[in-house]
């Protein structure tokens, strides 16, 4: 569940992104928000991937291990994958059949089984997670890069306006007019600056 107080930046409005936006630039230097195998874990937990209990399990298990930092290791070669695939979508065959290879590895891991509940007057699906190796973290998150890059209209997967910014959104608004990954991190700055810019010029 994500709290208030999350290091994580849930502005992407899909859990692909979401998980891409765990790197990002602040002043100037990139920043990466899975130092650990426990901030891997936490995303996990907060995106609705792992239940709290699992995640405890995980992280007595294998923190601090080596197959836990391998986990760590493959899950930001997944980020890097999928960063390839937005930002080069028609990079030569070879070197994007390599980004999908990637997400492919992940998703044939074996980590639990999907259920359909009843939520209000709908349906809805619910994720058993069971993790037997460290690994299995990234199959849910090859699963939302899957649904990304299959279902997602390309045209409304956006990079933040800001020509400093790397963090990506899915632009949900009315007429997919969103320019920014949010108006407090990036889109007052700019407006200001564009304001600041034209009474300079004026």
């Amino acid at each position: 569940m994500v709290t208030t107080t999350s290091p994580f930046l849930w502005l992407g409005n899909h859990r692909a992104l979401d998980f891409l936006n765990t790197e990002h630039v602040q002043r100037g230097d990139r920043v990466d928000l899975l130092p650990d195998l426990r901030a891997l874990v936490a995303w996990s937990e907060e995106a609705g991937f792992l239940e709290a209990a699992t995640a405890g399990c995980v992280l007595d298990r294998w923190e601090g291990s080596r197959e836990g930092e391998g986990a760590l290791d493959r899950a930001r070669q997944l980020r890097s994958a999928l960063r390839a695939l937005l930002e080069r979508p028609r990079a030569q065959k070879a070197q994007g059949q390599g980004a999908v290879d990637v997400i492919n590895r992940a998703l044939r891991l074996d980590a639990g089984y999907t259920e359909v509940v009843r939520a209000g007057a709908g349906f809805t699906r619910r994720v058993h997670v069971q993790i037997d190796a460290p690994d299995q973290l990234l199959r849910p998150i090859a699963e939302a890069a899957a649904s990304l890059l299959c279902d997602v209209d390309p045209a409304l997967v956006k990079r933040c306006a800001n020509p400093d910014c790397v963090l990506y959104f899915h632009d949900g608004s009315r007429n997919h007019a969103r320019r920014w990954c949010s108006m407090d991190l990036c889109g007052n700055r700019m407006k200001v600056a564009a304001h600041y810019l034209r009474n300079r010029s004026g």
